[in-house]
């Protein structure tokens, strides 16, 4: 479900509980429950006689696992539904628009938890060693800098000098046991300076590994000729995979992989 093509809360919601995998996990009551609602004033508030305050509506959005930027349309969406007069609807559907173009960003797909300076990312992601590092050292191979040197193939003074650039700003914890992974998500949006190098970084790694492939990896490549539509849907349709993919990784960490996507007109 994509909440940014809606422009009635009670109508995201209703597609929501509608749902066959939020019918059979019960997400109506948890629902309830995060919003500390009873099951009549939510089915009031579905046949519109009643209204979600901002603080029920954020609560839910936390239970539905929103983003940050879905969040804040659904947040938009409620002040819209409650409004009164017709010069706040204005300018709240303007923000609405807004939300709507953004949303067309890899951003409002995820939520980020760890914020670094500008500093701090033109060094991170100027190489992929970093976040090669950083992504090895909760498994079994990243347990000490001479172990994420042979795994990856690189001297030991480079991976040591990631390692305490890694620690410095908080992506890493060093302890007695060894080097620790800090749990938290960045994340460079499409108009940052930094984003093509990136793309670049671990393009040029993936094309170095496809002479190690094994039936573990996966390479595809698609060029196609699509409709203008199909192309958006598409588009639309990887952005919802982006989401479902990170709000997935809370299992312990054991492996480190990378995932690359593109999808472009030419």
């Amino acid at each position: 479900m994509n909440i940014f093509e809606y422009e009635d809360y009670r109508n995201y919601l209703k597609d929501f509980l509608a749902l066959e995998e939020n019918q059979a996990s019960g997400r109506r009551k948890q629902l309830l429950a995060s919003a500390n609602m009873s099951s009549s004033y939510l089915t009031q508030i579905l046949a519109g006689t009643k209204h979600l305050s901002s603080e029920q509506a954020y609560e839910m959005a936390l239970d539905m696992g929103l983003t940050e930027k879905e969040t804040d349309y659904l947040l938009v969406l409620v002040d819209i539904g409650r409004v009164g007069t017709v010069k706040l609807r204005e300018r709240l559907m303007m923000r609405l628009r807004t939300l709507q173009a953004e949303s067309k960003h890899v951003s409002a797909k995820v939520s980020t938890d760890r914020h670094l300076t500008d500093q701090q990312k033109a060094v991170y992601y100027s190489n992929w060693l970093y976040t090669a590092v950083r992504n090895l050292v909760p498994t079994e191979q990243g347990r000490s800098i001479k172990d994420i040197a042979m795994k990856l193939n690189v001297p030991e003074p480079r991976v040591e000098s990631a390692v305490q650039f890694l620690i410095d700003v908080g992506l890493v914890g060093k302890f007695d046991d060894g080097l620790k992974y800090r749990r938290g998500y960045t994340h460079l949006d499409a108009s940052d300076p930094l984003i093509f190098r990136h793309h670049q970084n671990w393009r040029q790694r993936a094309i170095q590994r496809m002479d190690h492939y094994n039936e573990n990896h996966l390479h595809y490549t698609c060029p196609m000729a699509i409709s203008k539509d199909l192309a958006m849907k598409l588009r639309a349709q990887l952005l919802e995979e982006i989401k479902r993919l990170n709000q997935s990784m809370k299992d312990a960490p054991e492996v480190s992989y990378c995932l690359n996507i593109d999808l472009f007109e030419y």
